[in-house]
């Protein structure tokens, strides 16, 4: 072998290793931050469920303490409340097809366990075991299941490798005659 061939074998093997190494960093950097997108959009999703726990603790809350226990309860509202704002603007940066998904299940878990929390402040606070039952609360808020079920799919879109057309077009199911 040449002094020649033996450049071009020592350059090929410093460009392969140098091009495997840049392959390895552009992959480990867009799966961290896949994975950091992954964690934030569960805690989206979190604070939801935490904010459909209202309609339950309003209820639950302690009747000799009226006055601390609204004080609790309105301050730990608040803390979700400005949990589900944060959510919904960092997902305006992120993806306008999530923030459109999480922004209604917003909007609607709102509405719902808002008007639940509302019923439970006018209730009188449970007294004994069994009163701890809330039939009436978990019908409502099982309408919400739809809406999480779609910020979900925008979530999985978003977080694929693949292009969203690509998963919708997975997704899509033609409507049968007996349908239309």
């Amino acid at each position: 072998m040449s002094e020649t061939d033996v450049a071009l074998v020592i350059v090929a093997g410093a460009l392969s290793g140098a091009g495997a190494s840049l392959i390895t960093l552009v992959y480990n950097s867009s799966q961290e931050r896949r994975d950091r997108h992954r964690e934030h959009f569960s805690r989206a999703l979190e604070a939801v469920a935490r904010y459909e726990e209202f309609p339950y603790v309003v209820r639950r809350r302690k009747a000799g303490d009226p006055e601390g226990e609204r004080v609790r309860i309105s301050t730990d509202l608040r803390e979700v409340q400005a949990d589900l704002s944060y959510h919904c603007t960092w997902l305006l940066t992120e993806s306008c097809q999530v923030a459109e998904a999480y922004g209604a299940l917003v909007t609607e878990v709102r509405a719902i366990a808002g008007r639940l929390i509302h019923d439970g402040w006018t209730a009188p606070p449970i007294r004994d075991d069994a009163e701890m039952n809330i039939p009436d609360v978990a019908p409502e808020l099982a309408k919400l299941q739809p809406l999480k079920e779609h910020y979900l799919v925008e979530v999985t879109d978003h977080l694929s490798v693949w292009p969203r057309s690509l998963r919708r077009l997975a997704r899509w199911k033609p409507r049968r005659k007996a349908d239309r």
